[in-house]
């Protein structure tokens, strides 16, 4: 059976089957020692055989067991380099996005590191490993090209600019301005974050639109500019790939079925697609000779030579490719390990390589006593039948040297490292991680969390909220009582009502409006609460010498990070104030006071691919609950994915693609105002997302990320930020209710339908002793509506998290100034001592976060 790789959530689907047969032993083979698998060992005596064994191949396929042995990466990173400086070989094709690569080729021409290059197409199971940097070194100008021949997408990078690159393409011709750019990114964003076809549309509208695409890339393929056709011949090849993509999704849905559903054959419309995408490259570039890197059961040539039922109907890349070419033309060489370990901690943990049986290959090889050697099926066992362990560890019988030419073997393999592991980093609980990967669009804007208090009169105050100059409603605005932690969120049509005690001010703001505050008339009649446009505050403010272009000033604040904001680690004390309310109780009050490390290199709220990069680590270190979670609820109701709501997630300007040099290009920007503070110029600019997708936004299922910013003249730092996030609940909806009566994985992830889940975060930033800002104050405010399908039980959670952060002196990360701890903030509060002589003491913060906007207006 074909194995799933549900680790990557359907970015592999390598081939492995499960399969046992009698073991055949074979005669002696002869066998070429290898001295070395080390990439930095330039001295290729011990490889001159290949120069005769692989011939006039144009093809060479570099394949691996799986994709969790790190010195098969070591040892295909020294074949590729003497491949290169031996034999002529001038491109490197990866298992990875075709679209991707080719930008990422795009890039290395530019003068753009090998590093970023790759790490924003290469699928992260590969470049996410210290092993894998030995192949940066080797190409760019001057060295080898890159390509990809995978028609799924890498969301982590260059793919979120695919249809924006169409749409600048397009431009040129006439009736390219008329296709649906937000239709299409919306579907191939989809595809590649999520790994099937979006459930709210159907393919027949998307295979229209596609085709509109297809006929004009077809006019400028007719173009007498020569390298606008070859750039149209790119995009024909492109858009076939994307729609077999999508056919393929929408057939099969190989990326939610688990390791017993999946079959063989599930993988050959992408196995087709691969070949079909690297047989494109080879006639569009005839000069260029290309080493493939990819998982050894796509590479394979007849698989249905071996004796396994399932295997006999799987159709690998390979085989398109060597009867397309010819067999001299392709040499495919596997790798073959005698013992050791492989896997991602990550992905299933690790395993042991199964001892090898008696009579296999494998076995065999050990025998001989080579660290490292070489075996030729092609020239010395044609038509043999052996048993390998070739495909994922699993035994099959068969003529091997119809399947592989040859095989590189190992006697024993080990794990990948992570290329920037965080000492002493503790790893996220396992239902964090899913939010972080499977299910990132659960992040829930916001409304304040209404604290209850039973048997406590009061009136409910009922109102509407308009836009001061259009009168139109002003939806989900936040309505509350300053300090008391009372609050509600208006509706779509901007209506509210909200439960108070006595007469009190309330006050009512939503982002690109300035506050209002009125205190409400005891005869109970409803409000009507007028918002002022933030465009409509301009104050009389002369900025001169500089322009007042939005675009421009962005540029500045980007241009500012690195002296404005902590480059270097440091160390946090952080108090929380965190509060979780369902329909009209109070489920959980507490607060704690926490230690966070903050390493130089994080930019993910999650580490990244596997979370191997730089991560923020936690420790609690006081606790007081005021409300405790009612049994049996556990520690994992307090997570809610988003901005906000983890210390990790506070510092938008570190983690934001908003404020990142490739990404905040995507955003439409605009100045809302230009204010005086305290003898200071400070511009307030206006954000809006152009097309929500995890590349633009950060995270997953986000139908809408806005906001504003407020920026200093002086020195272009952000001192002052405000977003609401919107969970696309059409496409989470489709989805659970697609999965739903499968009971399948997926299901198991989408448990619920919306009706409304949205997320304010408004965070504040201080400058240090240092002359660099850091978060001084975040607070986030969620509200979530819908139902769980499985017992139809409605919800309607608030939650609320404050947080304050004050910097104490940045130290290495040891058991005495970082925290150590493997459990998250969650599970660390289940088993913090509560020291009353703590809080006895301990200064509490002010509990309302001060926006530094415009003086609140009157309503």
């Amino acid at each position: 059976m074909l194995t799933n790789f549900k680790g990557f959530i359907g970015l592999f689907l390598c081939c492995g089957l499960l399969f046992s047969a009698r073991a055949q032993a074979p005669a002696s083979l002869p066998v070429h020692v290898v001295r070395s698998i080390d990439p930095a060992d330039a001295d290729f005596q011990d490889l001159e055989f290949l120069l005769q064994e692989i011939g006039p191949a144009r093809v060479v396929m570099l394949g691996e067991p799986t994709h969790g042995e790190g010195n098969v990466f070591e040892a295909k990173a020294r074949l590729i380099r003497f491949l290169r400086e031996k034999m002529g070989f001038t491109t490197l094709a990866f298992e990875s996005g075709f679209y991707d690569l080719r930008k990422a080729q795009q890039a290395l021409e530019t003068g753009n590191s090998a590093q970023e290059a790759l790490g924003n197409s290469v699928f992260g199971v590969w470049t996410s490993t210290q092993e894998f940097q030995a192949v940066l070194p080797l190409v760019g100008s001057g060295k080898l090209r890159v390509a990809g021949f995978d028609p799924q997408l890498f969301s982590e990078g260059y793919a979120g600019d695919l249809v924006d690159d169409l749409q600048v393409f397009l431009s040129k011709e006439k009736g390219g301005a008329a296709l649906h750019y937000d239709y299409l990114e919306e579907v191939i964003s989809f595809m590649g974050e999520h790994f099937m076809f979006l459930p709210s549309t159907q393919l027949a509208d998307f295979e229209k639109e596609m085709a509109k695409a297809q006929r004009l890339v077809d006019k400028a393929a007719a173009s007498t500019n020569v390298a606008r056709r070859a750039d149209a011949a790119f995009w024909q090849q492109c858009l076939r790939s994307l729609l077999a993509q999508a056919r393929d999704y929408e057939a099969h849905d190989s990326g939610t079925k688990d390791e017993k559903e999946f079959k063989a054959a599930d993988s050959n419309p992408r196995d087709a697609q691969m070949a079909d995408n690297l047989l494109w490259y080879l006639r569009a570039h005839p000069q260029e000779k290309v080493i493939c890197w990819a998982a050894l059961p796509h590479l394979a040539n007849k698989v249905e030579a071996l004796n396994d039922v399932e295997i006999q109907t799987f159709r690998p890349m390979g085989r398109a490719v060597k009867a397309a070419l010819g067999p001299d033309q392709v040499y495919i060489l596997g790798t073959l390990a005698g013992g050791g370990t492989h896997g991602f901690a990550g992905m299933g943990g690790y395993q042991p390589v199964p001892p090898p049986a008696a009579g296999t290959l494998e076995a065999e090889l050990l025998a001989q006593g080579a660290e490292f050697s070489f075996v030729s099926l092609k020239h010395d066992a044609p038509g043999r039948a052996l048993t390998t362990y070739a495909f994922e560890y699993k035994p099959l019988t068969g003529p091997w040297s119809e399947v592989v030419d040859g095989f590189l073997f190992l006697r024993a393999v080990n794990p990948p490292h992570g290329a920037k592991l965080v000492p002493n980093a503790p790893a996220p609980p396992a239902d964090t991680a899913a939010l972080a990967r499977a299910i990132p669009g659960a992040i829930n804007p916001a409304a304040r969390p209404q604290r209850v208090r039973p048997g406590t009169a009061g009136q409910t105050i009922r109102g509407t909220v308009l836009d001061r100059k259009t009168s139109q409603p002003v939806p989900y605005a936040s309505v509350s009582v300053p300090g008391q932690g009372v609050g509600t969120v208006a509706d779509g049509q901007g209506r509210f009502a909200l439960r108070v005690i006595g007469t009190t001010a309330l006050q009512i703001s939503s982002v690109g409006y300035a506050t209002a505050a009125l205190t409400p008339k005891l005869s109970g009649e409803p409000l009507t609460v007028r918002l002022v446009p933030a465009a409509y505050e301009l104050q009389d403010v002369q900025v001169r010498g500089e322009s007042l272009d939005p675009r421009r000033i962005m540029k500045k604040v980007l241009a500012a990070l690195p002296t404005n904001y902590e480059q270097e680690d440091y160390a946090a004390e952080v108090y929380t104030h965190r509060r979780l309310s369902h329909f009209d109780t109070l489920r959980y009050d507490g607060e704690y006071v926490s230690r966070v490390f903050e390493p130089a290199g994080h930019r993910d709220f999650n580490g990244g691919f596997l979370m191997r990069g730089p991560r923020q680590q936690h420790q609690v270190r006081e606790v007081r609950v005021r409300q405790p979670l009612p049994p049996p609820a556990k520690p994992g109701a307090l997570i809610k994915g988003g901005h906000g709501f983890f210390t990790s997630t506070a510092d938008p300007v570190r983690i934001s693609p908003l404020f990142k040099t490739g990404t905040w290009r995507k955003f439409n920007l605009r100045l809302d105002s230009v204010v005086e503070r305290g003898g200071e110029t400070v511009y307030i600019i206006g954000f809006a997302v152009r097309r929500p997708t995890h590349r633009s936004t950060g995270t997953y299922l986000q139908s809408g990320y806005s906001g504003r910013f407020f920026v200093r003249q002086q020195d272009h730092a952000v001192v002052h930020y405000e977003a609401l996030w919107e969970l696309d609940t059409v496409k989470m909806n489709a989805i659970a209710r697609k999965h739903h009566p499968r009971r399948d994985g997926i299901s198991q992830l989408y448990t619920s339908v919306y009706a409304d889940d949205r997320t304010d975060h408004v965070v504040d930033y201080a400058r240090g002793a240092n002359g660099r800002y850091h978060v001084s104050r975040s607070a986030a405010q969620g509200l979530s509506v819908g139902r769980v399908l499985r017992g139809n039980r409605h919800f309607h959670t608030q939650m609320s998290v404050e947080q304050y952060f004050t910097v104490v002196p940045a130290l290495a990360p040891t058991l005495e100034t970082a925290p150590t701890n493997a459990a998250s903030e969650f599970e660390q509060l289940g088993h913090t001592v509560y020291h009353p002589q703590f809080w006895d003491r301990y200064q509490l913060p002010t509990l309302t976060l001060k926006t530094p906007a415009p003086a609140a207006a009157k309503p």
